[in-house]
């Protein structure tokens, strides 16, 4: 079990265990049930069938705690179980060659609004707890990031995200004072650490770093302020997404075409 101490993935579900700890989530133990079987026996089976023999899922099992953590607790078991679902159907699915495009997590969550008018509260951020709490957030999440090496990210992500709230604050305070409040203030640490950070949908480079991290507060923020609602973040993390499968397939391209004309 050493690998939950020395690994990036080992190291998040120990956050993780933290955050439920925490909050209490142990009185939630049938939406847990449903996001965790039902993400790890899709993805389980899936692996088991690509390599012939079973391996337990640890993706999975992160992005359906994600998803736990994200989806109001007073939603249906059921409900959680087809978003938890629906996020190892869309990894497995909607990919490219070298990877799948978009964050599972995040892509599900944006989906669950839609089809079940599912609420969203961010509770496993540690919102619903006081203030000082945020702290525990902030810390095991700095942890993580300077683990994967993508502090650039993040950092370039908070700023430009609560500098362009600030921006439209001085006209117009009153269309954004919310964003500096909980829980919207503890959701955007939650997914500025453990959700851009997903080393298959982040990239790697520094400078990749820091124009992804743009992306991903600007895409947010015009999100917001267009009426996006509770799916606001999750908007700017898939934009990011998309806009980083983009850049990979042009130098996968911008490669080859040097390989076979290298004059």
């Amino acid at each position: 079990m050493t690998w939950l101490i020395r690994t990036p993935k080992g190291q998040l579900l120990l956050i993780f265990a933290a955050l439920f700890a925490l909050t209490g989530g142990v009185s939630q133990w049938p939406n847990l049930a449903a996001a965790v079987v039902t993400a790890c026996l899709i993805d389980g089976t899936w692996i088991w069938l690509e390599v012939g023999r079973p391996r337990f899922p640890t993706s999975a099992l992160l992005s359906a705690l994600i998803v736990y953590f994200i989806l109001s607790p007073s939603e249906s078991w059921l409900v959680v179980a087809w978003t938890s679902g629906f996020a190892i159907a869309t990894k497995r699915l909607v990919r490219v060659r070298h990877g799948h495009i978009f964050n599972p997590a995040a892509l599900a969550l944006l989906w669950a609004p839609l089809a079940f008018g599912s609420g969203e509260s961010w509770w496993g951020a540690l919102a619903e707890l006081p203030g000082p709490w945020t702290l525990v957030v902030i810390a095991t999440g700095v942890l993580l990031v300077d683990r994967l090496n993508k502090l650039p990210l993040v950092l370039t992500f908070l700023l430009a995200y609560f500098g362009l709230f600030t921006a439209v604050s001085l006209p117009q305070p009153q269309l954004v004072v919310e964003m500096f409040r909980p829980p919207f203030l503890q959701a955007v640490l939650f997914l500025a650490f453990f959700m851009l950070t997903d080393p298959p949908t982040s990239p790697n480079r520094y400078a990749d770093q820091v124009w992804y991290g743009l992306v991903a507060a600007g895409a947010a923020v015009v999100a917001q302020l267009l009426g996006a609602g509770q799916v606001y973040l999750l908007v700017g993390a898939l934009v990011a997404n998309l806009g980083l499968a983009g850049a990979r397939a042009w130098r996968h391209q911008a490669a080859q075409l040097l390989a076979t004309d290298p004059a």
